[in-house]
Parts: C-alpha cells; structure tokens; sequence
C-alpha cells in the first residue's frame, strides 16, 4: 500500500461526505480511506458506514473510549497500512489530482511534502476576517522563505521556527503529506499541544529532514464557528496564548529531538529563543493569577518541566522585557 489517506472524525456529518466524495475521486490508485472515530453521538458512523457500502477502499474504526484530537491523530498513523500518510480532515476536501501529485514530487530525500494553503471561509466572514486569512496569516510565502527547486533545507526551516515562534507558517495536516516512518525516528504528534500540535509536529519534522513545497492549492482547510481550530480560541484562551508558547519553545531548546535545530543556528537565534522563554515564562506566571484554572495549569506545566518552573520569578532584565512587551502591545492596540 503506498498511501493512507487518514481523516480522524468527530461528530462530523455536516462536511463528512463531501470530504469522502473527494477522497474517492483521486486519479492515483494504491490507496486506502482510513476513518478513525473518536466516539460521534451524530451521523457520522452512518455516512461512512453507507459510503463503505460503494467503496472497498474506505475502512473504519471506532475507539473504544474517547482518545482526544491528538491520540486520534496518532492512532490513525497507529493503524495507517500505508507507505505515505496523508491526512485529510472531517471539514476539508482534496482536489482529484491530490496524491497523484504529491506522489510525483518524492525522490530519495523526502519525508514531507505541503501545499499550498487554500482556506474555505464562511459566507458571512467579515472583511477584517478575510483580510486576515488572505494576507495576514503566516504561509510559507510570507516568511520570505528560500527555496532550492521547492525544497526547504532542515537549516531554513530552523531559522523560519525562530523568525516565526508559534506562528503556523508550515501548514495545516490536511495540506501535508509525510513518510509514515517520519514517526518512529522523530515521535508522534505531541500531546501535551492542544492547538499548535501540527506546527510543532512539522517543525520538528522539518527541521530534522527539511520539506518540499508544492505552490498548489491542492487541499482545502475550512474555517467555521465550530472547527477545532475556533473552539480551541474560545475554551482555552490562557493555555493557548500562555502556555503553549513557553512549551514548545522549551522544546525547541531542549529537546532531544529538536538536537539538529540547535545545532543549525547561530547563536543569536539561540539568545533569542532563551530570551522569549525567560520573559514569556514571567509573563504565563504573571498572568496565572487571574483564575484558579490559569493558576493550575501553570503549576501543572512549571512541575513537569524544571527548565520552566525555574523561570517562574524572573531576574530584573527579564521583568523589564515583559514590561516593554506590554508597552509594545498597548501601543499596536
């Protein structure tokens, strides 16, 4: 089997079978539809159970208790036949040359290949919204990235994380297309990350192999009131503008797997990454105050990560930095 396309579902009938439909309409052949789902209370079982009514390729599987979106994600690599996962989530749709496109692009030092960004917004989307997702959002052609014959060394791809700190600039899952073995030398999605799981995947990913860059628009992401994505902004605001930050900056400093990244930069852009920890620490620290479930989830970080938990009460520089960076803020407001 060379490919396995995954979609991990969630109470996702709304968009599920238009996801199928572009699934099925692929003009490349060796594939598989794996669909994991984490415990649907809605339609969900009933479309894909019908759709394998049509299709041989389309297999199922339901967890036995509910795993959560990133073990989902890991479980569908877990259970994935293919050579090449490629992820297509419940809300999002491929184009019919998809695979077969991303297929023609391997040679031998490929592990991961992106697309070009193509984002469905709703039809009620705001100017300001559009603007955002149309110029604002950081791609990899905003980054002032440089590519070799669309390929992104491991190197650049370093430099890029620390220009672009917890900025998706590589993409979403839908747009990536990975070598399943990718997972055993540099581990799985990560957990511990509720909403920059996937940037934290495929910057570890790219900055330990580089990637290839298709300028196509070969995937398409949806945004919607209900995607992960927003529910995520509005339930955990403090873990993910505070802690996420600090974990995965943590991580790229002293993580075993982020070991070829330190050593590709320069040691101002290693200052840098110290220095944002230091001051973004204070800052998750600082902040924690306001609610007892800030305070606890700050507790259960600085515990489990020494690293963090002594940076908790900062030195005089880094309380004069978080101060200029709220100047800073207050003055872009």
């Amino acid at each position: 089997m060379k490919v396995s396309i995954c979609i991990p579902t969630y109470n996702g009938e709304k968009y599920l079978a238009e996801c199928l439909d572009s699934c099925l309409k692929q003009s490349f052949s060796d594939y598989e539809i794996l669909v994991v789902d984490d415990g649907s209370s809605d339609g969900t079982i009933s479309i894909v159970k019908n759709y394998q009514t049509k299709d041989s390729k389309i297999k199922l599987y339901q967890n036995e208790k509910n795993l959560g979106l990133v073990q989902n994600w890991n479980r569908c690599i877990e259970l994935a036949q293919g050579e090449w996962i490629k992820f297509v989530f419940q809300d999002d749709f491929i184009t019919s040359e998809c695979l077969q496109k991303f297929w023609n692009t391997i040679d031998q030092r490929t592990e991961l290949i992106v697309c070009k960004r193509n984002f469905i917004l709703p039809p009620n989307a705001s100017e300001a919204f559009k603007r955002y997702y149309s110029q604002e959002v950081r791609t990899l052609e905003n980054t002032g990235a440089q590519f070799n014959q669309a390929y992104l060394s491991a190197s650049e791809v370093s430099r890029l994380a620390v220009e672009n700190i917890c900025l998706n600039f590589i993409a979403e899952p839908s747009l990536a297309f990975f070598k399943k073995s990718l997972v055993k030398r540099i581990g799985p999605f990560n957990p511990i990350f509720a909403q920059i799981c996937d940037l934290e995947f495929f910057q570890r990913a790219g900055s330990n192999y580089g990637l290839v860059y298709i300028p196509e628009k070969l995937c398409s992401f949806r945004i919607h009131d209900s995607s992960t994505t927003s529910t995520n902004l509005d339930a955990k605001a403090y873990i993910l503008s505070h802690i996420e930050p600090i974990l995965l900056v943590r991580q790229m400093l002293y993580d075993t797997a982020y070991a070829e990244m330190r050593k590709a930069l320069k040691s101002s852009q290693l200052y840098k990454l110290k220095t944002y920890l230091k001051v973004r620490v204070y800052e998750a620290y600082k902040t924690s105050s306001a609610s007892s479930a800030n305070r606890e989830s700050f507790t259960k970080v600085a515990d489990k990560f020494v690293e963090i938990k002594n940076l908790a009460h900062a030195d005089i520089s880094t309380k004069l930095g978080y101060l200029l960076i709220q100047l800073k803020r207050k003055l872009h407001s």
